[in-house]
């Protein structure tokens, strides 16, 4: 079963905790909306899986802070870098550049 697909494809709130109590052994917040608790719940799967080499060509480009001194993001998995938001604060793929 891939995990990854499985959690995408959860409909309630039920069901990603289910997967995130028997893949993961993560216990979610309920309470939490369920695309942030899918977002965490994915986060978590893929530090699980192993990560290819990327070649020059995939490798992330960091740039650094505009001269507007606004507040960039950048996913850690992806590379995407992206307008800071306190919210981004929360995940653990996202760090401040």
């Amino acid at each position: 079963m891939d995990l990854i697909r499985a959690l995408e494809g959860a409909k309630t709130k039920d069901e990603l905790e289910d997967l995130g109590i028997e893949y993961l052994s993560v216990d979610v917040d309920k309470r939490k909306t369920k695309e942030v608790i899918r977002a965490e719940l994915l986060a978590e799967a893929e530090k699980l899986q192993p990560e290819a080499p990327r070649t020059a060509a995939e490798k992330p480009v960091v740039t650094s802070k505009s001269n507007t001194g606004a507040r960039m993001a950048r996913n850690v998995n992806t590379g995407r870098v992206m307008p800071w938001t306190a919210a981004m604060a929360k995940f653990s793929h996202m760090e401040e550049v």
